[in-house]
């Protein structure tokens, strides 16, 4: 496929919109699932990628999200010499048949995290309620004792 065509093909439509292709100097083609809360425009939280090389997602910090370190894949396939491109265009395509079960992959991966946090969360309130229940308790043995010693 001529490197020109590229953009035109793979990189419209809404589904297509919603993920971010591109190549990273460490960790080969990744790609990001901007309907995962955590990958939306505006906020200031890491972003999570899949690398496609090993299915396994990570984390990075928005502020590196940028090039050099991460290319747009039209830009970075744009740059290769034409072999090259040739191999990327192919390996890429790959990958994107694949993006079914990368997402439920990173979808499967984010609900974890959340119910991790949830459940945190959850314990937190919890230790926090049996504190002020005991400070409470504590409250009314201290008031108790004061009014048998008058």
């Amino acid at each position: 496929m001529p490197r020109a065509e590229i953009g035109e093909r793979k990189w419209k439509g809404s589904e297509m919109e919603m993920q971010w292709w591109g190549h990273s100097k460490v960790h080969g083609w990744v790609v990001l699932d901007r309907s995962t809360p955590v990958n939306a425009p505006g906020l200031k939280e890491n972003l999570v990628f899949m690398r496609c090389k090993d299915s396994t997602t990570f984390v990075e910090k928005r502020k590196n999200w940028n090039p050099p370190a991460y290319s747009f894949a039209p830009n970075y396939i744009q740059g290769l010499a034409p072999e090259e491109s040739a191999e990327a265009t192919a390996a890429l395509e790959g990958y994107q048949a694949h993006w079914p079960e990368y997402q439920q992959q990173i979808q499967k991966e984010q609900q974890e995290i959340e119910d991790r946090a949830k459940a945190a969360r959850a314990e937190a309130d919890s230790l926090e309620k049996e504190a002020v229940k005991e400070k409470k308790k504590q409250a009314a043995l201290a008031k108790k004792a004061e009014t048998a010693a008058s």
